[in-house]
């Protein structure tokens, strides 16, 4: 993994652990806004298995968020991280993925 990589993978899980963190104090703004921070961090590596994985955990964070505090939830991050889901086989991302998408169909 090249230097830059590394640094934005890092980047992207700090942004991560502080959008959890904020969406546990109730600040779903805040937490959105970090989410979408690590996901630009994340679109800016090459495809790999730990950058997919986390990949599925924010867009699936981020559709689990909306949905929890009462905005509207964005249909294609449940599609992205159900996608990301599968394709990596990561069994958290699948199960939370697979749990999303069928409350989503009821």
């Amino acid at each position: 993994m090249t230097m830059l990589k590394a640094q934005l993978i890092s980047q992207a899980t700090d942004n991560i652990n502080e959008a959890n963190a904020l969406a546990q104090q109730g600040d779903v703004h805040g937490s959105m806004a970090a989410y979408e921070e690590a996901l630009k961090d994340l679109h800016s590596v090459g495809p790999s298995y730990d950058r997919d994985v986390l990949l599925a955990q924010v867009y699936l964070a981020r559709y689990e968020n909306a949905s929890k505090f009462k905005l509207s939830p964005d249909v294609s991050d449940l599609r992205y991280g159900y996608s990301y889901a599968k394709t990596t086989k990561d069994v958290e991302a699948r199960a939370l993925a697979e749990t999303l998408w069928q409350a989503y169909k009821e």
